[in-house]
């Protein structure tokens, strides 16, 4: 029977950091569907500034608190929810649960626990009872112990021998897992995982490094009825993080009688944790022998859920949200874009998906760029193709940090250097991989040396014949198609060829395929669906048609994370994906994050799954004919590959940051305005700091709305800031810097706003100022609302956005970063009465 839940408690995942993207938001949209048809009201606990889901709750029921323990008890006792749902927030979220249930404040509260029972949380965060659980229903465990010292871990290691692996016991998420060769190793690995637990406890365990990863993604009714939604394959063995992994969807390299094997055990362990939800387990596939062992089990939702989500269509948060409030897979309908199928459906896909991780080594240059299980990505994307080959290729462009449509070039490392780096593998390790094959190393040696599938190499091998076919004959029709076959797009052939993008496009003409576009749904094409999820291939039937009779926006997302405002881009960018929807535009968004919060289904009309590189564009472009383009965010060459066709209207939000003129570079304060026309609007002022005291522009990494003695200063300085602006040179959102020397103001510049302080200025003011952006470059008057919202606006406490940096999780020695470096954010905010100048 479905839970009687009249209010909610949604525990968030607070700011963003390595091991956490934006795949917390995008699934939380999908469960405020679900939540929404129950008619329970909402309630939300999270301090991330880049939630868009907490822009669609009632404000007054988003609390915006650190995520702890406390804060969580302390909203239970002043809003007596009658259900927490913890399985949107991580690992985090479920040990707060844990905690609550332990500490007996559901039972006196009379609050219940959504998605895992009270009785197994110690089985989902102690490692300890979930090995004793899971040696119960016969499936094997690795061995290790939790240690207090170096005695008690050298006593485990003479049991079980060297290599062993080391990891921190930590309430927060620790990404941290060190492997030991021998006792040097392990004396320091233990140094550095003591510091970083506050229980002074450390987890030990024996090594399987070399093994397959593979990952099971399943969902459970409280009845016991059980889907498999997706495997997932680590093309990487044991050793190296699964977050740092290149991962396939489905499996690529198992038998049929492993992976039903795996399946089974999936189901096995779900029922033993009582789960109804999502269950997501991971396993260390022995290589040769028909065995495995469970090496981790997450019953809440993660990246690799999400990544198993996109993979198939299946709307999992949808659905797992129904399930965590006591309903059966047999009762839940799926959103509309799925017909009449039931939540029962076991998916199945025609197409191949491959994520590629993104690393953040050129922006923090200390870390150790070596990828082992400590995790050190900061996002990923995918590509997605009808064959491995076309997905390899589709992704690795997309996770290209620079826009130009070709791969870079490995071929200056040495023959010694690419053997060290086959076995101690880098962030490069794909290109490493198709370099070693390049240079004749055989398949059987360089899967022995890398462990990975030999399967692999194979598909590389085809893709390296495919490239030198394509170069070697240039400018030909049949070239065009064995690329086109292999994934190489329009954009990657003029670059091979260094022809313009245009020639290649009046090529296509005469070739015998076309461009079509393929759905992504979960019954493999077997049933009628209306699936709005695409992706590019070259085929006879095209699945995607534009839309009739209706004005259509193209929305051009970010890729995937990188360190810098990328975080806040998603927000920005969903946020326009949202109002364009309000204006009457059908919407189409094109990214290639599986954790962006713009790819939310509820939020678009029509997503493309494509490498964000001018071929692709034009191509979707071709075929869709949208009347406006926005592209959001500092892409300088590719905002200008794109003004130079004249038949497309682009709107760059915000403005490019290169128009901005600074005197200098140390700055203390500033002035908001929105300039429309010939009106000029204040809008409030800021200060800025740094913990470091340093004040260049760079290394202003907290900001504080209204200014600091705002009170005395704030008219002074927007009186000076006006007579700054000239509004034929500025429009839209502006900010005017200034640096305050005694007690003078001295203006050092004007630029657009940043991405990042939109977003804090509307979680402020109340007022969607990425909104009003849209409305004015869709020129829609909306000048008199600003106003009249600006009116009734009065600053009633300060409230702060602090950066978060990955230092800690990435062991950098850097204590205090540049804008370049945030992963995150955090808000937070001060009654005036509380606040101490220092």
């Amino acid at each position: 029977m479905p839970l009687d839940i009249k209010k909610v408690l949604i525990i968030g995942s607070g700011p963003t950091n390595v091991g956490i993207e934006n795949e917390f938001d995008a699934s939380g949209l999908e469960r405020l569907s679900a939540l929404r048809k129950t008619g329970a009201k909402i309630l939300l606990i999270d301090n991330n500034p880049f939630s868009v889901m907490a822009e669609e709750i009632q404000a007054a029921d988003v609390f915006v608190l650190e995520v702890n323990f406390t804060n969580v008890v302390n909203i239970i006792e002043r809003e007596h929810p009658d259900a927490i749902m913890p399985t949107n927030g991580g690992l985090k979220a479920m040990q707060i649960a844990w905690q609550l249930s332990e500490s007996g404040v559901l039972a006196e509260n009379n609050v219940s626990l959504v998605g895992v029972r009270d009785t197994n949380l110690s089985k989902v965060v102690e490692n300890v009872e979930l090995k004793r659980t899971l040696t119960q229903i016969n499936e094997r465990t690795i061995e290790s112990v939790i240690v207090a010292n170096e005695d008690e871990a050298i006593d485990f290691v003479r049991k079980v021998d060297f290599p062993v692996i080391v990891k921190p016991i930590s309430p927060n998420h620790d990404t941290s897992r060190f492997i030991c060769n021998n006792t040097e190793e392990l004396e320091e690995a233990l140094e550095v995982s003591f510091k970083r637990t506050y229980i002074k406890r450390c987890s030990i365990e024996q090594s399987i490094v070399g093994y397959k990863e593979i990952e099971m993604v399943g969902i459970r009714d409280a009845q016991g009825n059980k889907v498999l939604v997706s495997g997932l394959e680590d093309m990487d063995p044991i050793g190296i993080h699964s977050g740092d992994s290149i991962i396939f969807a489905p499996t690529q390299t198992l038998l049929n009688e492993e992976y039903q094997r795996l399946r089974t055990a999936t189901f096995r362990i779900m029922d033993a944790l009582g789960i109804t939800g999502t269950c997501h387990v991971q396993f260390a596939q022995h290589r040769m022998e028909n065995s495995h062992f469970v090496t981790k089990v997450s019953p809440y939702f993660t990246r690799n859920t999400a990544l198993a989500a996109k993979a198939t269509g299946y709307p999992l948060s949808y659905v797992a949200t129904f399930l965590e409030l006591g309903y059966s897979l047999t009762e839940i309908k799926l959103p509309s874009r799925y017909n009449k199928f039931m939540g029962i459906m076991e998916p199945t896909t025609d197409h191949i998906v491959v994520r590629v991780p993104i690393w953040p080594f050129e922006d923090i240059e200390d870390v150790d760029q070596h990828l082992n299980t400590i995790m050190k990505s900061v996002g990923s994307t995918i590509g997605v193709g009808r064959t491995v080959e076309e997905a390899i290729i589709k992704a690795l462009h997309s996770s290209q940090l620079s826009p130009r449509d070709i791969l870079p070039s490995v071929s200056k490392v040495n023959d010694d250097e690419l053997i060290n780096q086959l076995i101690h593998p880098l962030a490069s390790r794909m290109l490493i991989l198709m370099e070693a094959l390049r240079r004749g190393f055989s398949i059987d040696e360089l899967s022995e040396l890398t462990k990975v599938d030999k399967f692999y190499f194979y598909k590389l091998n085809q893709l390296l014949k495919a490239q030198d076919y394509v170069i070697d004959h240039p400018l030909s029709e049949h070239s065009i198609e064995v690329g086109h076959r292999y994934g190489f797009g329009d954009g990657m052939l003029a670059e091979l060829w260094q022809v313009s993008i245009s020639t290649i496009i009046r090529m296509n003409s005469n070739v015998s395929h076309k461009i079509t576009f393929k759905g992504i749904e979960p019954t493999g094409g077997e049933l009628i669906n209306n699936t709005n999820v695409f992706y590019s291939s070259y085929e006879n039937e095209n699945e995607s048609h534009p839309f009739e009779n209706s004005k259509v926006a193209l929305v051009i997302g970010r890729g995937g994370n990188q360190l810098g405002p990328n975080t806040g881009a998603d927000y920005y960018t969903a946020q326009i994906l949202i109002q364009l929807r309000k204006t009457g535009y059908k919407t189409i968004i094109m990214n290639t994050n599986p954790n962006a919060v713009s790819l939310a289904p509820s939020i678009s009309d029509k997503q493309y799954i494509e490498p964000i590189q001018l071929g692709n564009i034009l191509s979707i472009v071709n075929l869709e004919h949208p009347d406006v383009i926005f592209l959001p965010g500092n892409r300088h060459f590719l905002s200008n590959q794109l003004k130079k066709f004249d038949d497309l209207n682009v709107v760059i939000l915000p403005p490019d940051q290169k128009t901005s003129e600074f005197n200098e570079r140390t700055v203390s304060n500033a002035v908001d305005f929105f300039i429309d026309g010939e009106n000029v609007i204040p809008i409030t002022t800021v200060s800025f700091s740094n913990p470091q005291g340093k004040n260049k522009l760079k290394f202003l990494t907290q900001i504080q709305i209204p200014m600091t003695n705002w009170k005395q200063d704030a008219s002074r300085l927007v009186n000076l800031a006006i007579n700054e602006i000239n509004p034929n040179d500025w429009q839209g959102l502006v900010q005017v810097l200034y640096n305050k020397h005694d007690d003078e103001f001295e203006c050092i510049g004007i630029r657009p706003m940043t991405i990042t302080e939109t977003t804090f200025l509307s979680k402020v003011t109340g007022i969607d100022w990425i909104s009003l952006l849209v409305k004015k470059y869709l020129n829609i008057d909306s000048t008199v609302l600003i106003e009249e919202e600006l009116r009734s606006f009065t600053h009633k406490r300060f409230a702060y956005l602090n950066a978060v940096f990955p230092f800690e999780a990435l062991q950098s020695s850097l204590t205090d970063g540049t804008i370049a470096q945030e992963i995150g954010a955090k808000i937070s905010y001060q009654n005036f009465e509380n606040y101490q100048l220092d």
